[in-house]
């Protein structure tokens, strides 16, 4: 038996022996925490580079990726990354989109935050300059495109606005760059391309493509306007 003395003290009054109470043994209850929260977030990293054209759907892992939709006909499907903190290279990579024609993937979209113009060319090397600005085009005229390095290639810090284009035998890679200003908050590359770490919104759009997608893909909608 558990017994407790309580005592009452005055500033004058002479102390008082109160009698002695007895308490019931209440039995323990194990403590829990307050809150308990169940995650089913995969506990791993996933990698750009696992990705290949021409994989099946079946090998998408879809605890990262989400059936954005299908468009065209059913054969058309689109995916998107889903769980952006579990990718290794969440610290450049933004989003990516990836497309299945055939259940099999024929396009692949990189939506990076920085620029990878340098680190490109010198893994695909030179590749072909497409610029449709002015102020670009200008800029050409009195300067070269690319220059030598001690790590490669670079490219022109003065131009802005462009497109590389690398054609393999197996795959199309095209990388786009536009760091135009851009005035208007609702555009909707400022909203697909703005992050903590491109507040502008600066496109930077790295395709991998099979090299028949173009092909495909017209193919598919024209099977769809027949229906």
């Amino acid at each position: 038996m558990i017994t407790i003395l309580l005592f009452a003290i005055g500033c004058s009054a002479p102390k008082k022996e109160v009698p002695q109470k007895k308490v019931e043994e209440v039995e323990q209850v194990p403590r829990v925490p307050i809150t308990s929260v169940n995650s089913s977030v995969p506990k791993y990293k996933f990698s750009f580079s696992s990705l290949e054209l021409g994989m099946s759907i079946s090998e998408l892992d879809q605890r990262v990726f989400k059936h954005y939709g299908e468009f065209y006909t059913k054969d058309f499907s689109v995916y998107s990354l889903d769980q952006m903190d579990y990718l290794v290279e969440s610290h450049y990579i933004n989003n990516i989109d990836l497309i299945f024609i055939d259940s099999l993937l024929v396009q692949i979209q990189a939506f990076l935050t920085v620029d990878k113009t340098n680190e490109l060319l010198n893994e695909y090397g030179r590749a072909k300059l497409l610029i449709n600005d002015y102020q670009n085009k200008k800029i050409l005229e009195t300067e070269r495109a690319l220059t030598k390095t001690r790590k490669g290639y670079a490219i022109n810090e003065n131009l802005n606005q462009y497109r590389l284009k690398w054609i393999r035998q197996d795959a199309d890679i095209e990388y786009e760059l536009n760091e135009k200003p851009n005035t208007d908050s609702t555009s909707v590359n400022l909203a697909r391309f703005s992050s903590m770490s491109n507040p502008n919104g600066y496109k930077y759009k790295l395709t991998f493509q099979t090299t028949d997608f173009r092909y495909q893909k017209a193919l598919i909608e024209w099977e769809s306007n027949q229906k």
